[in-house]
C-alpha cells in the first residue's frame, strides 16, 4: 500500500503504474477500499467479537534455560501460529508471547517456553532455520536478562545524504543485485544496485540499495514503487540517510 500527498498525485500514480512490468510480473495498481475501523479479534479460546486482546507486556518469569527466542516472523505470524509450528516439528512449547508493537503490528520475534533446559535446548536445534508462514525462522535460547541486557550501544553515524540512494527492505531471499537495477531502472538511470548478501551463504539479508543519477529519479522510485510487491513481499523503500 502507498500513501499520497493528495488524491491528484494518487491518481496520477494510478494512470502511470497499473500494468507496469515489476520483473516478469505486471502489477496492478487500484485506490484501496477503506477498511472497518475496528479490527476482527482474534481468541486462542474460541471467542468472538469485541475489543481485541490485551496482550501481557511479559511472559512470566521462566526457569534459567528454558526459555528461547524466535526471530524473523512473518508480520501475521501470532502466538496460535507458533505454537501450533512448534507442536507440528514435535516440540511443544508452554508459553508463546511475540512482541508487537503499541499500535498492535508484531515486531517480527516472539518469546517461548519449554517445560525444561533439556527440552529447550532439543527446540531449538529442530526449530532453529524451518519455516513458518513461508519465513526461516531464527531459534535461540535467551540471554539471561534478555535481548537488552546484551545488546552494544549502537552507533551514532552522522547523516549525510546525497538524496541520490535509496535503502530497499523486506526484499525476498532470492534477490540479487541485478533483480534490483532490472526493477528500478524503469524509472531511471540506476548507477549501481547492492542486495546485501551474507558472507557465508551468498543469501539476501532482505534489503538493498539502488544509487540513481538524479535526486528526481530516486524520490520517483520511492514515490512507484514504496509497498509494491516484490515476490510477495511489500518493499520499504526510503532515501539512505548516511550515502
Amino acid at each position: 500500500m502507498v500513501s499520497f500527498s493528495d488524491e491528484s498525485a494518487a491518481q496520477t500514480a494510478m494512470q502511470a503504474m497499473n500494468g507496469h512490468a515489476l520483473g516478469d510480473r505486471n502489477i496492478s495498481v487500484r485506490a484501496d477500499n477503506p477498511l472497518p475501523k475496528a479490527p476482527k479479534s482474534s481468541s486462542r479460546g474460541g471467542g468472538s467479537g469485541g475489543a481485541p486482546v490485551q496482550r501481557p507486556t511479559n511472559l512470566p518469569e521462566a526457569e534459567e534455560g528454558c526459555r528461547c527466542y524466535v526471530g524473523n516472523l512473518a508480520w501475521e505470524t501470532d502466538e496460535q501460529a507458533l505454537i501450533e509450528h512448534c507442536q507440528t516439528i514435535g516440540h511443544p512449547v508452554l508459553r508463546c508471547e511475540v512482541a508487537r508493537q503499541s499500535g498492535g503490528r508484531s515486531k517480527g520475534w516472539a518469546l517461548i517456553d519449554f517445560a525444561s533446559k533439556e527440552a529447550a535446548d532439543a527446540g531449538v536445534k529442530a526449530l532453529h532455520d524451518t519455516e513458518c508462514r513461508a519465513r526461516s525462522i531464527i531459534v535461540r535460547a535467551e540471554r539471561p536478562g534478555g535481548a537488552a541486557a546484551t545488546k552494544p550501544p549502537r552507533e551514532i553515524r552522522p547523516e549525510n545524504s546525497s538524496g541520490l540512494q535509496i535503502v530497499v527492505r523486506n526484499l525476498p531471499w532470492s534477490t540479487t543485485s541485478d533483480d534490483l537495477r532490472q526493477v528500478f531502472q524503469q524509472v531511471g538511470t540506476v548507477v549501481d544496485a547492492k542486495s546485501t548478501c551474507h558472507d557465508d551463504t551468498g543469501r539476501s539479508k532482505g534489503w538493498g540499495t539502488v544509487l540513481f543519477e538524479t535526486q528526481e529519479q530516486a524520490q520517483a522510485a520511492i514515490a512507484g514503487f514504496n509497498g509494491v510487491e516484490l515476490e510477495g513481499r511489500p518493499m520499504q523503500i526510503k532515501i539512505d540517510r548516511f550515502e
